[in-house]
This record gives C-alpha cells, sequence and structure tokens, in this order.
C-alpha cells in the first residue's frame, strides 16, 4: 500500500482527487480509521448501479415487491402481417378521434 500525504481541515480530510477517479464517484468512499492509521477506500458496493442498490432497498423496507409473469409468447413475422392486414381496416385511430370531436361539437 502506497502512503498518501493527505490534508485535514475542517471539512474533514482531504484526498488529491486524481486517487478517487479510477474508483468512479468521488463521494462513494469508506473511512476506516486503524491504530495507526486511516485507510480510505472504494465503498464495498461499488460494482453495483445505483438504481440497483435503491431498488434492493425499497423491496427490504417492502415498498417494492416482484411480481412473476410469464412473457407472451413469440409471434412470427407472417403472423404479425396476417394480424396488421385484419386489424388495419378502416380509418386510422386519428382519424376516428377527429370524427369523434367534431360530432361533439
Amino acid at each position: 500500500m502506497t502512503a498518501i500525504v493527505a490534508k485535514i481541515t475542517p471539512q474533514g480530510v482531504l484526498v488529491p482527487r486524481p486517487l478517487l477517479t479510477d474508483w468512479g464517484d468521488g463521494q462513494e468512499v469508506e473511512i476506516e480509521r486503524r491504530a495507526r492509521s486511516v485507510v480510505i477506500k472504494p465503498r464495498s458496493h461499488r460494482g453495483r448501479s445505483t438504481h440497483a442498490r435503491i431498488v434492493d432497498e425499497m423491496r427490504a423496507a417492502g415498498l417494492v415487491e416482484s411480481v412473476p409473469w410469464t412473457p407472451p409468447p413469440a409471434v412470427s413475422a407472417q403472423e404479425r402481417a396476417r394480424l396488421a392486414a385484419k386489424l388495419g381496416q378502416g380509418q386510422p385511430l386519428s382519424a376516428v378521434i377527429l370524427a369523434d370531436r367534431a360530432e361533439r361539437a
């Protein structure tokens, strides 16, 4: 381990920023006080995204629930084309909506 000269100020311990850039977010560090030293290191959960951590914390608090669902069955390109031809009869939806609004006015 390399010894780093850090400055202690009223705001806390100041560490040169280049040392923190390899860790990503400079706010995500742990400071560990030992008998003869202070160890500053990246947080242990730094590999996980902030979003994943927030969702895990919300799940633990009972605010988020995982709902199992089965994905819809795969539809072939031919079936999609057949359904599009069948369901695509008539006017576009926007024209239907405009006609409906015109009738109400």
